[in-house]
């Protein structure tokens, strides 16, 4: 009872700090008005479709629940000076009419050009930041779309720690027998975790031919056939081509952005502990981490899709960012991942390195490295952010953040703030879903939000390689002045 009492409490703290800052042009009334769309165009919807979709995921897929518990663990308010400070927090990006760098961006400012629904900034745990828009409150479930790929993994690393799968060594098709005989065949776990398995695949979310416009139509299915149509796709496609050598690509050579190996690994994860991943999830962590609502995620005939379709209210997607902050410890002490597993799954796969970007990588098992690029200069952009600028390449992380290890033999950066953006890593989701977190500045932050496409510069269909890697600039630069602000 006395927790059901501070809980209210929270709640209601939350509310005060929630405003109504709509994004774009798009009112609560027009949101309202709007019926559900088609999923099959999920695409191609407008901004109210796209609010109503993710918002009312469970009315468009088949969903399976995930159970809340009695005790729910309390968010409280930071403290007052963090409040403050979060609330005021000021960032450069983009440019004015005379052609000067805009400066004095507010959390408004950002919320309106990312076309956010809900944004929540953690620190220590705490609220420092909740803001809602275009009708969307703190009881709305949204739907995590690519964000779901770095839960799957990390429930990946609990079934190792639980004795259901050997090794990341372990190949697919130990687990998807179905893949026996395909281009799939002794691919490692950790490959298809680094999306290079060295299959083909196109994730071109704007061209109707293209291979995830085919699994979206195998998802759309709300009858048992969901899971083979997606497992018979996949299991046609054929090797991929390494540009380097000309040949077929072997397993963690080339890095290449696939929904449906995400989809694959969810599956292994199923099969070996025999629970779908909203089961697993619910009995492992769900009740364990005192989640405030009801979750769900698409799950056809006991198989949940574990390359999206996770669906959580705003503080339970915190609370879930707080546990993998915490490196997959419960709130009451217990270790859930094995030993560094969170070290391992930020540490980047060369394969996915962009040079003057990423010089060491970006992706690690289904996790986003992301720094920021600034216009600090005039007329210019994608310059380095100040907090990134001297550091010359990403540091790899550690269970300890406090200790950071350098990579390349590179010396260690000296005179660098703590919220270096390079201990900031990302579950990142189509349309500007965002969980970001950042271990050393104890800080989790989530992002709602309806972009008008899957990622900014996203997707010519003419050019199947020009998938969604954008680098999220002003989204970056956002986080790394909340860092700053709050360091």
């Amino acid at each position: 009872m006395n927790t059901l009492r501070q809980y209210t409490g929270v709640l209601g703290a939350g509310l005060l700090l929630a405003t109504s800052a709509l994004a774009a042009d798009v009112t609560s009334a027009q949101v309202a008005s709007t019926p559900l769309p088609n999923p099959q165009d999920m695409f191609s919807w407008t901004t109210q479709q796209k609010v109503v979709g993710f918002s009312h995921s469970a009315q468009l897929f088949s969903t399976e629940t995930m159970q809340r518990g009695y005790w729910i663990s309390p968010l409280w308010p930071a403290r007052p000076d963090q409040l403050w400070r979060a609330s005021q927090v000021r960032y450069q990006y983009g440019s004015n009419a005379n052609g000067t760098p805009h400066t004095g961006n507010t959390v408004d400012d950002y919320m309106k050009h990312s076309k956010a629904t809900a944004l929540l900034v953690l620190k220590d745990g705490n609220i420092a930041l909740e803001r809602y828009a275009m009708g969307i409150t703190p009881w709305t479930l949204w739907d995590s779309k690519s964000a779901a790929k770095s839960i799957t993994s990390t429930l990946l690393g609990m079934a190792i720690k639980d004795g259901y799968i050997s090794s990341l060594d372990d190949p697919i098709d130990m687990y998807v027998t179905e893949l026996h005989g395909t281009a799939y065949q002794g691919v490692p776990l950790r490959a298809m975790l680094h999306m290079a398995s060295g299959v083909a695949w196109n994730e071109n979310y704007l061209d109707p031919a293209s291979d995830i416009s085919a699994l979206l139509k195998c998802v759309n299915n709300s009858g048992s056939n969901t899971p083979p149509c997606a497992i018979n796709l996949l299991a046609t496609r054929p090797h991929a081509i390494d540009p380097a050598t000309g040949v077929n690509a072997v397993p963690g050579a080339v890095f290449n952005y696939s929904t449906g190996e995400a989809f694959l690994t969810g599956l292994a994860i199923q099969r070996a502990t025999r629970l779908s991943l909203a089961q697993y999830m619910q009995r492992k962590l769900w009740q364990p981490l005192g989640m405030e609502a009801n979750g769900n995620w698409w799950t056809w005939n006991g198989v949940s899709f574990g390359a999206g379709g996770f669906n959580a209210t705003l503080h339970d997607y915190g609370r879930w960012g707080v546990y993998v902050m915490n490196n997959g410890r419960l709130p009451d002490g217990t270790r859930t991942l094995p030993e560094h597993w969170m070290r391992d799954a930020t540490t980047w796969t060369m394969a996915s390195a962009l040079p003057y970007y990423a010089d060491n990588g970006q992706y690690g098992y289904y996790w986003w490295f992301a720094p920021a690029y600034d216009d600090n200069q005039v007329g210019a952009t994608n310059f380095a952010s100040p907090i990134y600028a001297n550091i010359g390449a990403p540091l790899q992380n550690t269970d300890n953040p406090a200790g950071a290890v350098p990579v390349q033999a590179r010396g260690p950066v000296q005179g660098q703030p703590g919220s270096v953006s390079d201990w900031t890593f990302e579950a990142q989701g189509a349309f500007g879903q965002l969980i970001a977190i950042n271990q050393r500045e104890h800080l989790v932050v989530v992002q709602w939000s309806v972009w008008d496409k899957p990622s900014p510069t996203c997707c010519d269909p003419t050019n199947p390689e020009n998938s969604a890697d954008d680098p999220y600039n002003e989204q970056g630069t956002f986080l790394n002045a909340m860092l700053t602000a709050l360091h």
